[in-house]
């Protein structure tokens, strides 16, 4: 039987199909730039759980070291750059590994044979991996909490030694794969000098020999504070796409809804808002909470710091976690005003419960967040209005130790105290101080009897 003729020319055929590939590809490339595929069920789906993309934070913007000092040689300063410039240069530069505790026989100081390094002091640690925030790497510290961390420099290699809480030491070795400026980390501020103050649980902290100059600040609350238009807000945001949604016994100052298990709470005096009584399906969390889950649970309900309020000073830091009650344990997110921390004194709240207007606090059980407290506080400007000089690092400490005092502190720091005034013309003030956490609380070092702030569980002081 004779071949077709077109067979007989293998030329020809590898034409047609070459040719045949080329307008296949050619179909397929326009329906890819000219399809747009149904989305609408889709869409439907996630209305549940709309979030405006400009409440997102990434867990580094708020969680960051409480300070950072430079070593160098005998001396300590504080550095140029802020806890977040910081962070952000370590991110970039290093990834840690090997870390393993130093040998028993022969563990040295924290400071031993290091003549230059960035000491980073870290917040609370809500689990040992409170380090990996801040230090990207394959290890595991086999549930050590770390409270401090030198950076330095040792035969060539860029190292990491950590003391925990339990006092032991780790060290690891830290790889340079970024490109960030590791000479940044050393920048210190030559004028002023600090002295390190170690408390009787072992917490060490440092203070200014020389007490700084520090403004007093004013500024309004500019957002949005209508009940009706906050009620909108928090409908949105704590029940989207919930019909059950009722108003509670709506109030002159106070606003609430419900859907018969959650309830979400606003007090107009003080622009803050509460969000309880979660069901036990609000998260989808089946093992114990970690710091990561209460940073997404804020993004998605309600976010962080606005970004007007973000580019004036204002934001929002990991701060502590109190101690759990009634099988509760409360996440503290402190307000910064140009990365010093603020503090307030306790507020009424609704059903006679109170809030702390300088913190977010997030509660939880182990498995399920529970409740949101946070203050809508939103600065378009700051305005300074005269400087207080502060009292250096030894006066408040012999103040501490004279009065019989020091032995229950374990922490002081400089700060602000927020004063919120509820009439019309919603200002705050900021006024410069130093304050001291003293058995579980933040108060101002000179006035023990005066303020109020106290540790709040579940509404019951």
């Amino acid at each position: 039987m004779e071949r077709p003729r077109f067979l007989a020319k293998p030329e020809l055929v590898k034409s047609l199909v070459l040719l045949t590939l080329i307008v296949t590809s050619i179909v397929q490339t326009v329906i890819l730039w000219d399809y747009h595929p149904k989305y609408q069920s889709v869409q439907s789906e996630t209305q549940v759980a709309t979030v405006d993309e400009s409440l997102q934070r990434q867990a580094r913007q708020v969680i960051v070291p409480a300070q950072t000092v430079v070593h160098e040689n005998n001396a300590v300063f504080a550095t140029k750059n802020t806890p977040k410039q910081i962070m952000r240069v370590i991110r970039e530069s290093f990834e840690a590994s090997e870390f393993k505790p130093l040998a028993v026989k022969n563990v040295p100081s924290l400071y031993a044979g290091v003549d230059e390094a960035v000491e980073l002091i870290l917040p609370e640690a809500y689990y040992a991996d409170t380090l990996s925030y801040m230090l990207p790497g394959s290890y595991s510290l086999s549930g050590k909490v770390p409270q401090r961390a030198l950076i330095f420099m040792k035969d060539d290699t860029w190292r990491i030694r950590t003391i925990m809480s339990d006092q032991s030491l780790w060290e690891g070795r830290l790889s340079k794969v970024g490109q960030g400026d590791v000479n940044s980390l050393f920048l210190k501020d030559s004028d002023r000098s600090m002295r390190r103050v170690t408390y009787t649980d072992e917490r060490v902290n440092y203070i200014p020999v020389v007490g700084p100059e520090m403004n007093e600040l004013f500024a309004y609350d500019v957002s949005q504070i209508q009940i009706s238009a906050r009620l909108d807000w928090m409908r949105d945001t704590f029940f989207p796409g919930d019909p059950n949604v009722q108003e509670v016994d709506p109030a002159s100052s106070v606003g609430a809804l419900t859907n018969g298990i959650s309830v979400a709470e606003y007090d107009a005096n003080l622009n803050a808002s509460r969000y309880r009584n979660l069901s036990r399906n609000s998260t989808e969390q089946e093992s114990v909470i970690g710091l990561d889950t209460i940073v997404e649970f804020v993004n998605f309900h309600g976010g962080w710091v606005d970004e007007t309020s973000e580019s004036q000073g204002l934001s929002l830091r990991f701060d502590a976690i109190t101690p759990a009650n009634q099988g509760f344990e409360t996440t503290v997110f402190r307000f910064h005003v140009n990365g010093f921390p603020v503090f307030s004194q306790r507020e009424a709240f609704i059903n006679n419960d109170a809030v702390d207007l300088s913190t977010l606090r997030v509660e939880n059980d182990g498995t399920q967040v529970r409740s949101i407290t946070r203050h809508h506080l939103e600065i378009d400007r700051l305005i300074s209005v005269g400087t207080t000089q502060l009292a250096d690092g030894q006066d408040v400490v012999d103040t501490l130790v004279n009065a019989g005092r020091f032995e229950n502190v374990t922490e002081i720091r400089l700060g602000y105290e927020i004063e919120y005034n509820e009439d019309t013309s919603r200002y705050v003030t900021f006024s410069p101080n130093w304050f001291v956490r003293e058995a579980g609380r933040w108060i101002p070092f000179d006035q023990p009897e005066d303020w109020t702030e106290r540790m709040m569980y579940r509404g019951l002081e």
